[in-house]
């Protein structure tokens, strides 16, 4: 009767994360759902105070930020600058359920968003050094675009998640990472190449803790390429024993390049 009554249990518990997973998505660059439940480090760096410096450097030329999301981020940055900066700012979004939500939330900034994916289109849309700013935060970019689009002077910020994060997620649950090439180690060298002249190049580790469980495949279900293809129903032992263990702490890695076009 013991084996039963853990047997149902197991049971209960995958139904029941199976169910969260199910019920839960990523909108607009939304984290929310685990307010609460995680605790993380940050890295020395502040992008965000890096980024609005830049813009209110850029004067009455043009700002782009790549894969703004739903402009989360992009508001809150244009929230921070001061009236009359006079800055022309441009946001773009690969992935078409986050346009809608971008541009709703961008339109009162009179901030346009155009569809735009690196990964899958060939050309920014943008003319030969007609923009002074291209930020990408945990958006992919093409060095050799970015170069091409930044007018003499320009800068390009990005901070990245590195293509190993989060590793021990997929030692538990199984798959390869989908970007193992995003690194420090390559992105410099490729801005380098595209005739950037990198100014800040900088890597960084520390440490993201789930509360339990449920944190844990809430955070896969709003990033689904932390673990491709993941699914509860496949993995009642692994869960099962993080259920038992609590706490899970897994590791974070980032890395940000500043570079300017000379």
């Amino acid at each position: 009767m013991t084996d039963d009554r853990a047997d149902d249990r197991a049971h209960d518990l995958v139904a029941r994360l199976a169910d969260l997973h199910r019920r839960t998505s990523m909108v607009g660059w939304d984290f929310t759902a685990l307010e609460g439940a995680t605790t993380s480090d940050d890295p020395p760096w502040d992008f965000e105070a890096d980024c609005l410096a830049a813009m209110r450097g850029a004067g009455r030329g043009t700002v782009v930020d790549l894969g703004t999301g739903g402009g989360e981020r992009l508001s809150a940055l244009l929230e921070r600058l001061p009236a009359g900066s006079g800055a022309t700012v441009v946001a773009t979004e690969g992935w078409a359920p986050n346009e809608p939500v971008a541009r709703e939330r961008l339109a009162p900034f009179g901030v346009p968003v155009l569809a735009y994916d690196a990964e899958a289109d060939l050309r920014m849309p943008f003319a030969d050094g007609s923009v002074d700013v291209v930020m990408a935060r945990h958006e992919a970019y093409d060095a050799a675009e970015v170069a091409r689009v930044l007018a003499p002077g320009g800068t390009f910020l990005t901070q990245q998640v590195d293509g190993r994060d989060t590793f021990e997620l997929r030692d538990r649950f199984g798959g390869d990472a989908p970007y193992p090439d995003v690194r420090l180690d390559r992105a410099r060298p490729d801005l380098e190449r595209a005739g950037l002249t990198v100014d800040v190049a900088e890597e960084w580790r520390g440490r993201l803790r789930f509360a339990d469980v449920e944190a844990v495949v809430t955070y896969l279900a709003l990033t689904p390429w932390t673990v491709p293809g993941f699914d509860p129903a496949e993995h009642p032992a692994p869960l099962a024993e993080l259920h038992r263990a609590g706490p899970v702490d897994v590791t974070q890695l980032r890395f940000r390049c500043y570079a300017r076009r000379a």
